[in-house]
């Protein structure tokens, strides 16, 4: 069930992710704000029970390797569909303020009753059936594979929590006081950048950490080059001019977690070619990749935004971050017979922008639509918020908001699904090996390679005696290096 559970929770959490990213890319595009992610109520209903899913999508290994979490492991998957189901409830009934809510409905009730079973449901099981589920195996080191899975489990169930207790704590408060509360976008801003910071740093170590225990000398060798590389984007970004704590340590966390993965993909393709990229282990680091570029343009363009409102006549220009920005003309058109538009013809460093506001029929109000142009670098962005008041006063008022590497974020998220796809598949067969008789409960089932490609490295490579479960080194994994091996 271990194999089953962990494929379809997979798919679900791709399309997750692939839900998750749009709807920031939408907002984006689409509403004129200039941001992407506002810690709305609904937006947080479908992250939590993606922090839930990632977790068990790491801890699940340590049970097929080690049978060990099993009850953790459990407890992970219905409290993902628990989420999933609150997330549901507060889209559907309307008891929390958000601009992505239905209005308040009878239906939300039944989804309140249904969660509520779901956790009752699932705690009866455990406090019934845990002490056969429990394994009496114990962690043999901290400093090992399955030691910094268990701490990447701690961090997001920790991140779950804040921003779960943060999104309801609205109708604890009104519960309790009688109050209408909210709570702000700062919270979730300092609740979320420590929690993020730990999640980058295991995604560098975790990856290169042998099971059971990792010596100093198999460490050093491992992350040599990811460390020298994230000193290296860490001193460039201070001289190119970046200041700032949380930036520096992002990108500097970043190039660490990034350059890991790079690593283990460069390891996996020269043994296997093409066949690297294919599996869970290097499909993973795939989707390391897109959490990192994630990362660098949600830390840059929050960082390093400047945003200025001005009132511009034809043939006028303002320079916003070294970007001229130029009002051409403003024009309107009914020829779309959907649509009455009114756009600002804008010029930004020559090139043509065009935002819009849009009247649709029996609409009451005009909605913006802006216009964005993306570099490797900066992302200017223009939206129209008041047309000109009469022919003779041609004047707009255009928000202009430069932000860096907000195209990372899209990137970011296209790697990461497409690392999903990519996990989905088989890895390389590991030949003629069979599971154990001294498999731990639970590793019976999982075919040969396939699905175990976390072999039995000891602390300096491949497990000799077959201590692990499933016996020797899986080929899919990129870790299980000679000694010696860069």
């Amino acid at each position: 069930w271990l194999v089953e559970t962990r494929r379809w929770t997979l798919i679900a959490w791709g399309f997750l992710t692939a839900g998750i990213v749009l709807g920031a890319w939408w907002s984006y595009e689409v509403l004129g704000w200039g941001g992407y992610w506002a810690w709305d109520p609904v937006e947080n209903a479908s992250l939590l029970p993606w922090l839930t899913g990632t977790a068990y999508l790491h801890s699940v290994m340590v049970q097929e390797r080690r049978g060990m979490l099993r009850v953790w492991n459990l407890s992970l998957l219905c409290a993902t569909f628990a989420l999933t189901i609150l997330g549901t409830f507060i889209t559907r009934s309307g008891v929390l303020d958000s601009v992505h809510a239905f209005s308040e409905s009878a239906i939300g009730p039944l989804f309140l009753g249904f969660f509520a079973l779901i956790v009752l449901t699932t705690l009866g099981l455990i406090a019934w059936r845990g002490d056969v589920l429990r394994a009496p195996g114990r962690i043999d080191s901290p400093v090992s594979r399955e030691g910094a899975f268990l701490a990447n489990n701690v961090v997001f169930a920790g991140f779950a929590f804040v921003i779960l207790f943060g999104t309801i704590f609205p109708l604890i408060a009104e519960a309790i006081d009688d109050r209408r509360m909210s709570v702000g976008v700062p919270y979730f801003n300092r609740m979320a950048g420590p929690f993020g910071l730990a999640l980058l740093f295991l995604m560098a170590v975790a990856p290169v950490l042998p099971w059971r225990k990792a010596s100093a000398e198999t460490l050093s060798r491992r992350l040599l080059w990811p460390a020298w590389f994230a000193g290296a984007v860490v001193v460039v970004s201070v001289v190119v001019g970046v200041r700032g704590l949380v930036p520096l340590v992002t990108f500097g966390l970043g190039a660490f977690a990034g350059g890991a993965a790079v690593r283990q993909i460069a390891l996996a393709t020269r043994r296997h070619g093409w066949r690297g990229f294919v599996g869970r282990t290097n499909g993973g680091m795939i989707v390391h990749l897109g959490v990192v570029l994630a990362a660098v343009g949600l830390a840059a363009s929050g960082s390093f935004a400047e945003q200025a409102e001005v009132r511009l006549s034809p043939g006028e220009s303002r320079v916003v971050h070294g970007h001229e920005v130029r009002f051409v003309e403003f024009t309107e058109s009914d020829a779309d017979p959907t649509r009455f538009i009114r756009a600002a013809v804008m010029e930004v460093d020559g090139r043509r922008m065009e935002p819009r506001l849009q009247r649709f029929p029996n609409a009451s109000q005009e909605l913006g639509k802006p216009a964005v142009r993306y570099g490797i670098g900066d992302t200017v962005y223009l939206a129209l918020i008041e047309g000109p008041s009469s022919a003779d006063d041609q004047q707009v008022l255009l928000r202009i908001i430069v932000q860096p590497l907000v195209g990372w974020l899209w990137a970011g998220g296209a790697l990461m699904v497409v690392g999903t796809v990519l996990s989905a598949f088989p890895g390389k067969r590991r030949r003629g090996t069979e599971p154990t008789s001294a498999s731990p409960p639970g590793l019976d089932d999982l075919r040969p390679g396939d699905d175990d490609p976390d072999g039995g490295d000891g602390p300096d490579g491949p497990d000799p005696g077959g201590r692990g479960a499933g016996g020797g080194a899986s080929d899919d994994d990129p870790d299980l290096e000679p000694v010696g091996a860069p």
